[in-house]
């Protein structure tokens, strides 16, 4: 039988493999001020393009999946501690919820929110990635980012590392809890955090469910090009 990492050390690597991706990107974030990018956008000639933003986004994607890759080489067993595996049917599934979330639940929860908050803009964020799209490489930067490297990223740091972790060490509720909470917080969207929220926990979820990655890496996957397509047509 291989041998197994312990859940509190899987959650010690957990919290390195988060903070070395933020404080990567706070470096990231300084250096390119440093060069002279407006962050902010208030200057028009210097403001935040795709390409700057791509390499904003590398320590992060570092932290999230190189560290769950370097404490394989420490004893974590991916397949069976981080439901590193995938069966056809979770393709059609994962599928499906990720589209289920876009165009169902989603709208309905903001229902109510909207009704409230009318001026809020839900798609702001997403809207104004896409927009910085024009020409064709920027548009395959824009479907690497979104559709490959967040979903893969995301998924196996948050659902595989983070929530196995947490299952193993409190039980199932808690890591549904936990995961999500932290999947939703670490965006930084104030407006867009219930949806967040409902997406962590659906994922988390269907990994609970299936005790594999793949359902849900296929929702991100479809959850994130259906975002695309809509707002790039």
């Amino acid at each position: 039988m291989p041998t197994m990492m312990p859940a509190t050390t899987r959650l010690k690597w957990a919290v390195v493999g988060w903070t070395l991706g933020f404080l990567g990107s706070l470096a990231a974030v300084v250096v390119l001020a440093l060069y002279g990018l407006d962050l902010g956008g208030d200057d028009a000639s210097s403001e935040l393009t795709l390409g700057p933003l791509f390499l904003l986004q590398i320590p992060l994607w570092i932290g999230l999946l190189g560290t769950p890759l370097l404490a394989r080489t420490r004893g974590l067993n991916w397949k069976e501690q981080m439901g590193w595996r995938m069966r056809l049917v979770d393709v059609p599934t994962g599928i499906a919820a990720g589209l289920l979330l876009q165009f169902v639940l989603l709208p309905l929860l903001y229902l109510p929110i909207l009704e409230v908050f009318e001026d809020l803009d839900v798609e702001g964020p997403a809207r104004e990635l896409t927009e910085m799209a024009e020409a064709s490489p920027e548009v395959a930067m824009l479907v690497f980012m979104t559709v490959i490297a967040a979903p893969l990223t995301e998924e196996v740091f948050f659902r595989g590392l983070l929530q196995g972790a947490l299952r193993d060490r409190f039980g199932p509720v808690r890591a549904v809890v936990i995961s999500s909470l932290a999947f939703a917080v670490v965006h930084f969207q104030v407006v867009q955090f219930p949806a967040l929220l409902v997406i962590g926990v659906v994922h988390a979820l269907l990994v609970l469910a299936t005790r594999r990655l793949g359902a849900a890496l296929w929702s991100h996957v479809a959850f994130n090009a259906a975002t695309v397509v809509v707002l790039l047509s």
